[in-house]
């Protein structure tokens, strides 16, 4: 059975995923395609994003695509989600007008199932919240590259918020790092440095970031590609259960 935390969580999604695409939550229930206008104020800056919630499909896409996305779109909604139908197409019909872009394949989106519970540091290790100090100091190195994102990208740096880190002693063993994710959304990003994975670290920073997140008002979220099937049991483990999943086209590198 849903717990209220979930229930209301979901909704919160639903209503900020819907001023991000520029439609109506109503719109993800109809059972087909809408396709909307990209919000020039919109958090991501990405030329096409599509979402579902499992029933219908919402496309948002920014207007010097938008006839062309209205005209190539497939009848069934769902096939929107297969790179090939839409989204490949649409790279080449960029590439014609001088623009580069490049599509993700489609990822899963999840939220926690109930209020996040904490799962204990174990011996050996020391817990703590971290801030841009300590991001500003590990990005360049990429080890960490989901928890703090790539060295370099601006746009990354630029939502990124703040984390939580398990040490031992003074060396850094595994990150998870906190994402603007629009409207009271912080997404959450994890890694386990080399030496440390296999001891089941990575759920313990995901819960108390998700924690320190829903301490602060916000909601915790967490995205992986359904061919992660590491990072989709440490979701589940985590207490996250999905409920969405989008593809994007952008930039290279966004």
């Amino acid at each position: 059975m849903a717990t209220d935390y979930f229930i209301e969580a979901l909704d919160r999604y639903r209503v900020t995923r819907a001023a991000e695409l520029g439609c109506a939550p109503e719109h993800f229930d109809d059972h087909s395609l809408v396709i909307v206008e990209r919000p020039a104020g919109a958090h991501e800056p990405l030329a096409l994003i599509a979402v579902t919630f499992g029933t219908g499909t919402v496309v948002s896409v920014v207007p010097q695509y938008l006839d062309w996305v209205k005209a190539h779109a497939p009848a069934m909604h769902y096939r929107v989600m297969f790179p090939p139908t839409l989204l490949a197409p649409l790279v080449e019909e960029a590439k014609s007008r001088g623009e580069s872009l490049a599509y993700r394949s489609p990822n899963l989106s999840f939220l926690p199932g109930s209020d996040p519970v904490a799962i204990s540091v174990p011996p050996g290790f020391a817990g703590r919240r971290v801030d841009r100090g300590f991001h500003d100091l590990h990005v360049d190195s990429n080890e960490f590259d989901n928890a703090l994102g790539e060295a370099g990208h601006e746009y990354v740096a630029s939502i990124w918020k703040f984390g939580f880190v398990l040490f031992a002693g003074d060396s850094p063993a595994a990150v998870a790092g906190a994402y603007d994710d629009g409207q009271g959304m912080l997404e959450i990003g994890v890694d386990v440095a080399r030496p440390y994975r296999g001891l089941g670290l990575a759920p313990v920073v995901v819960t108390n970031l998700a924690r320190l997140i829903a301490d602060e008002g916000s909601v915790a979220t967490y995205y992986c590609g359904p061919t992660n099937i590491r990072s989709h049991r440490n979701a589940l483990t985590c207490g996250f259960v999905p409920v969405a999943s989008a593809v994007r086209v952008a930039a290279p590198g966004m």
